[in-house]
């Protein structure tokens, strides 16, 4: 009888919890969730703003299903606030922010071969997006 009552009483438990994780979504889990993510081709200048020190450059979208997502310092990449960068993509999950593929904007130049370009995604807040942009 008490092995039945303990079988029970785990099952309820399991079952309370389960219904509990199920039941209460929050915004840290969707903001976690992996192949949600939508991405979009656009091209447009931008800076880096003011704030951008608070916010990690990667080489792929940190939500996404890349297994090595690497950071890089700002330092390292020569970009800072003002820095002109050019936006060739962004990434949305849901209601979630943005984040912005970025590379060094250069003026363009007559050149037979183009120089490798370094790329990276960032959160939305560490840029400073012209006023026209829309999604």
């Amino acid at each position: 009888m008490q092995n039945r009552n303990l079988l029970l009483l785990a099952t309820a438990a399991i079952t309370l919890a389960g219904f509990t994780t199920i039941s209460t979504p929050t915004t840290a889990n969707a903001a976690t969730m992996t192949g949600t993510l939508t991405y979009h081709k656009v091209k447009l200048i931008a800076k880096i703003g003011s704030h951008y020190q608070q916010f990690k450059l990667t080489n792929h979208v940190v939500n996404s299903n890349y297994q090595h997502i690497q950071t890089t310092s700002w330092k390292k990449s020569g970009l800072k606030k003002g820095t002109k960068v050019v936006v060739d993509m962004y990434a949305n999950q849901g209601l979630q922010s943005n984040w912005y593929r970025i590379s060094k904007y250069a003026a363009k130049k007559k050149s037979q071969t183009k120089p490798k370009v370094q790329k990276y995604w960032v959160y939305g807040q560490a840029l400073v997006l012209p006023k026209s942009f829309t999604f």
